[in-house]
Order: structure tokens, then sequence, then C-alpha cells
């Protein structure tokens, strides 16, 4: 960590705890945008996997109904058409699951711990500076 001693005045201090507290600024808006970021990549994995599961049920369900040997032709191009669309959509919807898990998720958390410990890191920054400048002469 920095010296706090090398801040000699408090006209010094006073540089230095603007400097901090605008930088300060930046990653608290950073860590917010996170939070948002992540409450979005929440309920769109929840609404993702509700999605996923209703394509998965379908699949099962088309699949039966293309397997029927009662079907009229017509009947059949329906129930095969549809089990194409639910294979498709239920394809679709997996592999929109990988963006919200894996590693863009491992690496969205690496990056939300940095910006905490920068922010930890700058708040006592702060916090010396503010009790150094306190000790200096006006």
């Amino acid at each position: 960590m920095a010296d706090v001693r090398m801040l000699k005045t408090k006209a010094d201090c006073e540089a230095a705890l603007t400097a901090l507290r605008k930088e300060r600024g930046t990653y608290a808006h950073r860590d917010y945008n996170q939070s948002y970021s992540e409450t979005q990549n929440s309920d769109r994995a929840s609404t993702l996997a509700a999605q996923h599961a209703k394509a998965v049920d379908d699949v099962t369900r088309y699949t039966a109904d293309a397997a029927r040997t009662d079907l009229t032709k017509q009947e059949m191009t329906t129930a095969r058409r549809n089990l194409i669309t639910a294979t498709a959509r239920r394809d679709s919807l997996a592999l929109s699951m990988e963006g919200v898990s894996g590693a863009d998720a491992y690496l969205a958390g690496v990056d939300a711990d940095q910006v905490d410990a920068q922010i930890a890191t700058l708040d006592r920054a702060i916090a010396e500076v503010t009790a150094h400048r306190d000790t200096l002469p006006a």
C-alpha cells in the first residue's frame, strides 16, 4: 500500500482525496452495473431454464406423436414438423443457456471480485488520507 506520509500538506491530501473519491465513484458505478447485470442474467437464466424444460417436454410429446401408427399422412406430417420445430427450439435454448453459465459467467464473477477489491482498497486509502490530513498543521 502507498505510504500516506508522502502527502506533506493538507492541500496534497485534498488533491489525493479528490482523485480517490472520483476513482471510487467510477468503481461504484461499475459495481452497480455488474449487480444489475447479474440480476438480469439470473432472470434470463431462470427464463431460459423454464423454456428449455418445456421444449424438452415438447420433444418427448412430439416424438411419441410421430411414432404413432394410427395417424393419417397429414397428421404424420404435422407430427414430424412439430417434432423438428420442438427439437430446434430445445437445441437453440440449450445453446443460449451456455451463454449465461460456464466460462463467461465465471469471468464475470472474477471481474466483480476485482471491482469489489478495488472499492475496498480505495475506501482504505480514503480513510488513511483523511486520518493523515487531520494530523497535519493548517
